[in-house]
C-alpha cells in the first residue's frame, strides 16, 4: 500500500486564498494523503471555507482552536497527523500537481528522512530543474544561513518517525524563524538530505502576511530564533559559524531598511544605532562567505557609507529627510 503523506496547513486570516491553497491540494497527482487544515482562531470567514471544504473531501480533518500563532497551529496538526511523512503548505499559498509526489520520490529514492527544495515560483523567483543531489547535513545548514536553502518548512518533507523519535516540535514562543529553528533542530539529527531544484511550490504575494510587514517585534524574535539555533548545536564548523553570522547581520540590515522605510527610526534610535553598529563592526562576514557580488557590494556600502545608504533607502519610498 502507498504510504501516507499528512499535509498540514495553518489557518489564520486566508479567506481571500485558503480555497485555492487546499483545492491545488485535493488536486495532487498522488492520492493517499490526509489534509490537517488547522484555524488558528481566525476573525474572518477561513473557519467556514475549511468546513465547508471538509464537507467534499473525506482526507480533509479541520481542527479549530484559539489563537496561538504558527507554531502552535502545526503543533497541532503533528500531534494528529497519521502519514508516514509530513509537509507544510501556507494557507496562502498554492502547490502544483505533482508537488507531493515529487517530495515523496525525493526522500524515498535518496533513502533520506528529510527532502528540501531549493526553488520555487515567486515574484523573485522562476528557476525550476530536474537535479537531485544528497549532501550532508551540515552543508543543509550553511545553506540556510546563505538563503540557498529557503528557511521555511513549506517545500519540504520530513519523516514523521524521524520527528517522533527525536522529540521534535515547533517552539511555540517563537513566531517568526520558526520555520528556521525547526529545520536546524531537525538537521542536527541526521548525517544527509535529499534536495531537489524542480520548483512545484508558489508563494503567494500576501500583503497582509507576517513576511511581508515590517514588524519589530518579529524581526526581534527571529533574532532570538537564531541565539535558540546557536544553542542547539550539536553539529557546526567554520563554515556554518560564518553563515550563521551572515544571517545575524542580514537581520540587523532588515532591521535599519525596515526603521527607516516606516519613518520610525527616531522612535527606535537605541535600536537603530545598535543595528548600525553591528553593519559595521561585521562587515568583514560579508566579504568571507560565497554571496553574489552584488549583495557584497550593498553591505560594504552600508558600513562604510551608511549616512548615504540610509538617505536612499528613505528615497525611495519617498520619505522627506528629517533633520535632528
Amino acid at each position: 500500500m502507498k504510504k501516507v503523506v499528512s499535509v498540514i496547513i495553518p489557518v489564520y486570516n486566508v479567506e481571500e486564498f485558503i480555497f485555492r491553497t487546499v483545492e491545488s491540494v485535493m488536486n495532487q497527482d498522488y492520492k493517499n494523503i490526509e489534509i490537517i487544515l488547522v484555524d488558528d482562531g481566525s476573525p474572518d470567514n477561513s473557519a467556514k471555507i475549511i468546513d465547508e471544504l471538509a464537507k467534499k473531501d473525506d482526507r480533509i480533518t479541520c481542527v479549530h482552536k484559539e489563537n496561538g500563532g504558527v507554531s502552535s497551529a502545526r503543533n497541532a496538526g503533528l500531534r494528529i497527523a497519521s502519514g508516514e511523512y509530513v509537509t507544510f503548505i501556507d494557507g496562502d499559498d498554492w502547490v502544483e500537481p505533482k508537488y507531493i509526489s515529487y517530495l515523496l520520490n525525493l526522500v524515498e529514492s535518496n533513502k533520506c528522512e528529510i527532502g528540501m527544495n531549493k526553488n520555487n515560483y515567486s515574484d523573485y523567483n522562476t528557476k525550476s530543474n530536474e537535479e537531485e543531489y544528497v549532501v550532508s547535513a551540515e552543508k543543509a545548514i550553511e545553506w540556510i544561513y546563505l538563503g540557498d536553502i529557503f528557511v521555511a518548512v513549506w517545500n519540504k518533507i520530513y519523516s514523521m518517525q524521524f520527528l517522533k523519535r527525536n522529540n521534535i516540535l515547533f517552539d511555540e514562543k517563537i513566531w517568526y524563524g520558526e520555520g528556521m529553528l525547526f529545520n536546524i533542530d531537525c538537521l542536527q539529527f541526521v548525517d544527509s538530505i535529499a534536495v531537489g531544484e524542480k520548483s512545484v511550490y508558489h508563494q503567494v504575494s500576501n500583503p497582509n502576511s507576517a513576511m511581508r510587514k515590517f514588524n519589530v517585534d518579529s524581526n526581534l524574535c527571529g533574532i532570538r530564533s537564531l541565539e535558540i539555533q546557536k544553542k542547539h548545536w550539536r553539529k557546526s564548523n567554520p563554515a556554518i559559524v560564518d553563515a550563521w553570522n551572515y544571517h545575524r547581520r542580514a537581520f540587523n540590515l532588515s532591521i535599519v531598511r525596515g526603521l527607516l522605510k516606516s519613518d520610525i527610526e527616531q522612535e527606535y534610535q537605541e535600536l537603530y544605532d545598535s543595528c548600525m553598529n553591528n553593519l559595521k563592526k561585521q562587515l568583514w562576514i560579508s566579504l568571507k562567505v560565497p554571496i553574489p557580488l552584488r549583495e557584497k557590494l550593498s553591505y560594504i556600502a552600508w558600513a562604510i557609507i551608511p549616512s548615504f545608504m540610509s538617505k536612499r533607502c528613505k528615497n525611495k519610498v519617498g520619505i522627506k529627510i528629517r533633520k535632528k
